[in-house]
Parts: C-alpha cells; sequence; structure tokens
C-alpha cells in the first residue's frame, strides 16, 4: 500500500493535497537523415495528489520546491472552506 502522506506538509491528517515523486522518461527525437540516436533518459517529476480521491492535482512540476508551494497554497486554501461556509 502507498503511503501518500509521506512528502506532505504540517499535519498528515488535515493534509488533503500531497506532493508524490513520479517517473519521467525524456525521449529524444532525430532529424531526418540521422542513423542514432541517444537513449532515454530517466528523471523524476513531482506531482500534486488529492489523498480523497487519489487522483492528480493539475499539471506536473519538474522542482519539488514548486510543488511544495502550490500544495501548500492548496492546503490553506481548502482548510480555510469551512469557516467561509458557515
Amino acid at each position: 500500500m502507498l503511503d501518500l502522506n509521506t512528502n506532505s506538509f504540517g499535519d498528515a491528517m488535515e493534509d488533503i493535497f500531497v506532493v508524490k515523486p513520479c517517473n519521467k522518461i525524456i525521449i529524444h527525437g532525430r532529424r531526418a537523415g540521422e542513423t542514432g540516436h541517444p537513449p532515454p533518459d530517466a528523471a523524476i517529476w513531482y506531482r500534486i495528489t488529492d489523498t480523497r480521491t487519489r487522483g492528480f492535482i493539475g499539471d506536473g512540476f519538474d522542482l519539488e520546491e514548486d510543488a511544495e508551494r502550490e500544495c501548500r497554497r492548496l492546503n490553506a486554501a481548502s482548510s480555510s472552506l469551512p469557516s467561509q461556509l458557515a
């Protein structure tokens, strides 16, 4: 079982959105007439996961810091929703 709260921020019980590292394969193309091309590169990118649905939110991030910043913003916005509805 995958623990999605390993990269969460603050109290894991309250965090809805967490950062998840994902594998990314970069395929290098070749131009007409070239016989060989470099092999694919393996890399990591970061996605934000909704722990309620286990779905991904938005596009991925190349830098973990960017994903963490957006994750904090989403968690802060979602934690203030109940007080706005009252």
